[in-house]
C-alpha cells in the first residue's frame, strides 16, 4: 500500500533532518521535484495532538523532579518512604494551581509546544512551486519563500533567528538558529515511492527534550483555502 511504503522513508527523512544542514546544495539531484499540490493525511504521520501530550507529561516530569530537589530534606526523606510528621506534611506544596483550582498548563509558556501549535496552525494544506533559484510553500492563508543557500534574518520564537536552507540530497531543508530558544529544522522529501509528501520538524532540545514530529501529505485536486483580505 503507498501509505506503508512512505512510512518506510520516514527513517531516512529523519536521519537527514538530525544530521544537520551540512553541506546543503544550491539544486536538487537531477529529476527531483517537490512541486504540486499537497493535504495532510491524518491517518499517516504523527499526531500533533499526541505530540503535545507527550511533551506535556515530560513538563510534568521536570517540574516534579526541580520540586523535589527544592524540597526541605525532611519531606525529601518523607518522598522515600520514611515516615514524616504532621508538621512535615503540612509544608508539603502541590503544584501551582490557577485560581480556578486547576493545574495550569506547563506548555503555556513552552517556546518548543508554540512552534509545533505553529507548525500545525499553518493548516492542511500545501502547495509547492519550484524553480531553479527558489522553492515557495504556499499554505493558502500564508505563503514561505527560500532562495537555495541563501542566509537570512527572520521571525522566530522569542525573537529573531538566523535562516539557512537548501537542498540535502532530494530533501529541502530549511534551519532557523534563534538568538533565544532551540534550533528548528524543518525538511521536505518525498517518500520512497515518489507518491507522497513527508514533512519533518526538528525542534532541539530547550526547556524539553528534543522533539521530532512527522507529517505525510499526499497529492489533492482541493483548492486551499484563502485567507480573505483585510481593510482597516
Amino acid at each position: 500500500m503507498p501509505i506503508v511504503r512512505a512510512t518506510e522513508g520516514l527513517l531516512l527523512c529523519v536521519a537527514v533532518v538530525l544530521s544537520g544542514c551540512a553541506g546543503m546544495g544550491l539544486e536538487p539531484p537531477a529529476g527531483v521535484s517537490l512541486a504540486g499540490s499537497w493535504k495532510i493525511d491524518h491517518g499517516a504521520g504523527d499526531d500533533p495532538q499526541k505530540v503535545l501530550d507527550r511533551m506535556r507529561a515530560e513538563a510534568f516530569k521536570i517540574m516534579g523532579r526541580r520540586a523535589e530537589a527544592a524540597a526541605p530534606p525532611a519531606r525529601a526523606a518523607g518522598a522515600r518512604g520514611a515516615p514524616t510528621s504532621p508538621a512535615a506534611a503540612e509544608d508539603s506544596e502541590p503544584l501551582p494551581t490557577s485560581p480556578a483550582g486547576h493545574t495550569p498548563d506547563p506548555l503555556h509558556y513552552s517556546p518548543m509546544a508554540h512552534i509545533v501549535a505553529a507548525s500545525v496552525a499553518r493548516g492542511d494544506f500545501l502547495t509547492i512551486r519550484q524553480t531553479p533559484g527558489q522553492l515557495v510553500l504556499d499554505y493558502g492563508t500564508s505563503t514561505r519563500s527560500f532562495i537555495p543557500g541563501s542566509h537570512s534574518v527572520v521571525s522566530a520564537e522569542g525573537g529573531v533567528g538566523d535562516q539557512t536552507s537548501g537542498w540535502k540530497g532530494g530533501a529541502y531543508v530549511i534551519e532557523i538558529k534563534p538568538q533565544l530558544g532551540p534550533r528548528v529544522t524543518e525538511q521536505y522529501a518525498l517518500s520512497a515511492d515518489g507518491k507522497h509528501l513527508v514533512a519533518t520538524l526538528h525542534i532541539a532540545s530547550g526547556e524539553l527534550p528534543a522533539v521530532t514530529m512527522t507529517r505525510i501529505y499526499g497529492p489533492t485536486t482541493e483548492i486551499a483555502p484563502r485567507q480573505l483580505p483585510t481593510t482597516d
